[in-house]
């Protein structure tokens, strides 16, 4: 989708197309599995996932275990401490490695690479 030019807009307008005062942010994530899962490991591990990272920070997942796209569940914005709190839940995980976290972007009009943070 193409950016919205720069053009004088009314509130109404600026919130529906998710610009200024209105925009939304989010961040990829991506890791590897250490090693092969199940169907039910996987199933049990994302479930996990869901009810311990994204539910309680009310954050919406597009995605599965090892890549996705985390926004807000709703109006708003992600922030850097559900980054930062995925991260840590990843990492203290033993079925992952080499945890990835990209920066926080616009979750309506950036492209789908990501700079990851190191």
């Amino acid at each position: 989708m193409m950016i919205p030019s720069k053009k004088s807009r009314n509130a109404r307008q600026r919130k529906k197309l998710h610009v200024g005062e209105f925009q939304e942010f989010g961040f990829e994530y991506k890791a590897d599995l250490t090693k092969e899962l199940s169907s039910d490991e996987e199933a049990q591990l994302i479930h996990t996932f869901l009810e311990e990272v994204i539910e309680p920070r009310d954050l919406a997942l597009s995605g599965w275990l090892t890549s996705g796209f985390v926004c807000s569940f709703g109006p708003g914005s992600a922030t850097d401490e559900d980054r930062e709190a995925l991260k840590a839940w990843m990492t203290a995980r033993p079925e992952f490695k080499d945890v990835q976290v990209g920066v926080l972007k616009d979750a309506w009009y950036s492209p789908m690479d990501t700079e990851f943070a190191e």
